[in-house]
């Protein structure tokens, strides 16, 4: 009979009382997995798309499901015959999945196979239009110039672009362009 009283005795003594943690035992904490050394491959009807590589990506089960690359992607875009068409580096991205919508931060660059060349530090892609846009400066480099502005939009392969207010445009001399393909 002593035994249960000092074991009863023990057991309500040592019982958390404290209203802060007693509140907090409630609140649900947000789910993330972690994966590091990403490499993963996008196909779609059995063709290569995509390969993105990045050294972290976090991924959020919570309101918002999201994955972030907060330290760098590099992508390679393929084409049919798995060539590389473009590719893509950006210092962060997140993928909102319920959006079907893509954003890219801190020093992206688009680079084409033919040279052309988008950079900003901000660009979004929604994958349902198939389109990339910003509201951030952008800088196009084309072989023959090199134009810079504010506002951008264009298709997903970069050759219909339109760019809402043009800063500036700096054209490269026919010299140039022929010592350059040489």
């Amino acid at each position: 009979m002593l035994w249960m009283f000092v074991f009863l005795f023990f057991t309500f003594v040592s019982c958390e009382n404290d209203l802060a943690t007693v509140q907090g035992s409630g609140k649900s904490k947000t789910q993330m997995d972690e994966v590091k050394d990403v490499e993963s491959y996008f196909s779609q009807s059995g063709l290569l798309k995509a390969k993105l590589t990045a050294p972290l990506m976090l991924r959020y089960h919570d309101t918002m499901p999201r994955v972030e690359f907060p330290h760098t992607l590099h992508v390679d875009f393929f084409e049919a015959n798995e060539n590389i068409q473009s590719y893509l580096d950006a210092q962060k991205g997140f993928y909102y999945e319920s959006q079907g919508k893509v954003l890219l931060e801190d020093r992206v660059v688009v680079i084409r196979k033919d040279g052309d060349t988008l950079k900003t530090q901000k660009l979004y892609w929604e994958q349902g239009a198939h389109r990339f846009f910003t509201d951030a400066d952008v800088e196009i480099r084309q072989k023959t110039k090199t134009i810079f502005g504010t506002g951008f939009e264009s298709d997903e392969q970069l050759k219909n672009f339109r760019i809402d207010t043009v800063t500036g445009v700096m054209l490269v001399a026919d010299e140039e362009v022929s010592n350059k393909s040489n």
